[in-house]
């Protein structure tokens, strides 16, 4: 978790340089430095979880913290953390659908992410088209489309409505659900899943969308692409959707099937949004008089 947020700690910071360069107003430097700092706040609390999952004790997190055990056990208990990541989740699955109140730095990068899915849409139906032993004429007349707009749809020199796209997946006798994110991703920003399935099942398909749009290389091939990072173990386990991989897996499974990390992220992050969503980290409080104590308060464990 605390990587994730340090890949977007890492963001925020560029953009708040690029302001300060470009010469933006105050209340602009200022908001975006409230942004950056609510941001560095949620990566102590996950990066202080790491390390507790890591088997990382108290008395080393306060060590590193210079604060006392039990200050670090109140502020970074296993409670708190996950309601704070839920919160920084639903933040973010809401500044994803409405307007930003900072002006979007990075309006290119957008253009970009929308130029590379529609690429890649292309060159998945194109590897479909090949692999269906169809010829455009067919095509054309299974769908009731023309051949030329066929043939500008699998150029890039066209990028079709969704159910055209479904339509032309259906004759090559492929999944919707490979080319589904993908062209979403090429129309702008994608919606929120409702539901951690249904989230898991859009990421599973935008890897596989990716990997068809590679020419589908063997697992052997797509291990040598990540320089040996990704094991043939890992790459079956991403393209079977048996599990959800680490964010670091997803990113060198992207980048070694030719596609960009920065675009999948928002897919990769809202498996673990719903997934804390569907959690329900309020304590249960206990009555104060139960407190061994007797002075009202929590035992640590509580924390």
């Amino acid at each position: 978790m605390g990587r994730s947020i340090a890949e977007e700690l890492y963001s925020l910071a560029f953009d708040l340089l690029e302001a300060e360069y470009g010469g933006a107003d105050l209340g602009e430097l200022l908001g975006r430095a409230r942004v950056l700092v609510k941001e560095t706040d949620y990566y102590i609390s996950a990066a202080v979880r790491d390390a507790r999952q890591a088997g990382v004790s108290w008395e080393e997190v306060a060590k590193g913290a210079s604060v006392s055990a039990a200050t670090a056990r109140f502020r970074w208990g296993e409670v708190q953390v996950m309601r704070r990541l839920q919160i920084r989740s639903v933040e973010r699955a809401a500044a994803r659908q409405a307007p930003s109140s900072i002006p979007d730095a990075r309006p290119k990068e957008g253009r970009e992410a929308v130029g590379r899915a529609s690429r890649q849409l292309a060159a998945a139906l194109s590897q479909l088209h090949q692999g269906s032993g169809l010829m455009i004429r067919e095509v054309a007349e299974s769908t009731e489309l023309s051949p030329s707009y066929v043939s500008r749809i699998l150029s890039v020199d066209r990028t079709p409505s969704w159910p055209v796209v479904r339509q032309l997946v259906q004759v090559f006798r492929g999944d919707p659900l490979e080319l589904r994110v993908l062209w979403e991703i090429s129309q702008g920003v994608p919606p929120t899943p409702q539901d951690f399935i249904e989230a898991a099942t859009r990421l599973n398909g935008v890897l596989r969308g990716l990997y068809l749009a590679a020419g589908c290389p063997s697992v052997q091939e797509v291990c040598e692409q990540s320089n040996g990072a990704l094991v043939a173990e890992a790459v079956e386990e991403i393209l079977a959707g048996t599990q959800v991989p680490t964010w670091e897996n997803t990113g060198r499974f992207v980048t070694a099937v030719g596609g960009h990390p920065a675009d999948i992220r928002p897919q990769w992050e809202a498996v673990y949004s719903t997934l804390l969503g569907a959690c329900d980290p309020a304590p249960k409080e206990r009555p104060r008089s139960a407190s061994p104590s007797g002075d009202g308060s929590l035992p640590d464990e509580e924390w």
